[in-house]
């Protein structure tokens, strides 16, 4: 799991932030709490996920393909960190390319 140093974070104290982090790099549960990745599958520019989906077989076999670029605290929350995302992208670069601009970045 790749959690991006440009990670963007919905309204959460950096104690928070922390903890959230280690708890999802262990695959840990988490209640409540969103994380925008790039495609899993290859479709669209952006997810959202739940963390505690990242439990289940299929996203530990991908271990390694789970990039995450926000947290958030409500799914609301992740809805405008995707927002902003693309906001940011699009001004920096010109297109929708996230996956060049978050490995640009790393």
């Amino acid at each position: 799991m790749i959690i991006d140093k440009q990670l963007y974070v919905g309204c959460m104290s950096d104690r928070n932030i922390i903890k959230i982090i280690r708890k999802i790099k262990r695959f840990s549960s988490c209640t409540g709490v969103y994380v925008v990745t790039l495609p899993l599958f290859h479709d669209g520019i952006l997810e959202i996920y739940n963390v505690n989906e990242f439990m289940q077989p299929v996203y530990r076999n991908m271990d390694d393909k789970i990039h995450i670029v926000g947290i958030a605290s409500t799914r609301s929350a992740a809805v405008y960190l995707v927002k902003d995302i693309i906001d940011d992208v699009y001004k920096k670069t010109g297109g929708f390319d996230m996956n060049a601009y978050f490995s640009a970045a790393d």
